[in-house]
């Protein structure tokens, strides 16, 4: 008889509440990735726009002693809620972002349906909230590195440097349109993520298949819009999304010379509504029944 399906009934030892059953999952999601050389650079250049914006900073406050030098830093751009749009909603940041998506998430519950895990981590163990939960949370934890943890750490250096706390109540909208960013953009393609893996048994295949909605999307409302010339044909492009949300939370322009693409602020929040439902759905849909050990 398999493990799962024999219980836990002759077990004596301590056992977890159910509400935190799920940290052994996260953990072991997570202690793969950050034991991977490849992955952690992939991290480190993911940084590497975020500490233009410290040296930025730099600038403004520890260099300007000479006329020649206070002009050349007087047309640098300064650390406010635009130069953070920009970082959060550049393809450099988008294309690395949906890399370690691609990388940690098209696995997540894919690998453990190929693998026959699911019913050990449903049977018995896990409820099906606390088993997502723990997937999820192992997704998003290295999403942070292309969201709010920068901004964070952006932050951090802008009031150090200056020595100016009055700056966080004049530029605040950076941290809580950074936060709402994250909850919208990256926090859904998690959901998102979650519910492609939850259809397939390769993890490949899904990687596969989210690469294609995120860098075919944009090709081929790139020929509409040619075509067209509406900025509507671009709302199903998670890239072109992403941008305009990173705009709208910080209520700055990521395009500025070029306004036919940004869309409005009402067609980004229903996609990504309609992208959370609609996986929300699948995802409940997929692990309806499942019983629990209580």
């Amino acid at each position: 008889m398999p493990v799962f399906e024999q219980g836990y009934a002759p077990y004596d030892g301590p056992r977890r509440p159910l509400s935190k059953r799920w940290w052994p999952v996260f953990r072991e999601e997570v202690q793969p990735y950050l034991r991977k050389r490849r992955f952690l650079f992939l991290l480190i250049l993911a940084l590497l726009p975020w500490a233009w914006g410290i040296l930025l900073t730099f600038f403004h406050t520890q260099l300007g002693d000479s006329e020649n030098v206070k002009a050349f830093i007087a047309e640098l751009p300064k650390v406010d809620e635009s130069l953070v749009a920009v970082l959060l909603g550049n393809f450099y940041n988008l294309f690395l972002l949906t890399i370690v998506s691609i990388w940690v998430g098209s696995g997540l519950v894919a690998r453990d349906r190929r693998d026959g895990t699911l019913a050990v981590f449903l049977g018995r163990a896990l409820g099906p909230l606390q088993y997502l939960w723990a997937k999820g949370a192992a997704l998003g934890f290295f999403l942070l590195v292309f969201s709010l943890l920068p901004v964070l750490v952006l932050v951090i250096f802008q009031v150090g440097l200056t020595g100016e706390p009055a700056w966080l109540w004049e530029h605040a909208r950076v941290l809580w349109g950074s936060a709402l960013f994250t909850l919208l953009g990256p926090f859904t393609l998690v959901l998102f993520l979650l519910a492609l893996s939850s259809m397939g048994r390769s993890p490949r295949l899904v990687g596969l298949t989210f690469f294609g909605i995120v860098f075919l999307g944009p090709a081929a409302c790139g020929i509409l819009y040619a075509i067209t010339r509406s900025p509507l044909v671009w709302f199903p492009s998670i890239f072109t999304q992403l941008k305009a949300l990173a705009e709208l939370c910080l209520g700055a322009e990521v395009h500025p010379g070029e306004p036919g693409l940004i869309l409005p602020p009402a067609a980004t929040l229903c996609f990504f509504a309609l992208l959370a439902a609609s996986s929300v759905l699948v995802l409940a849909a997929r692990f309806r029944g499942r019983a629990v050990l209580k």
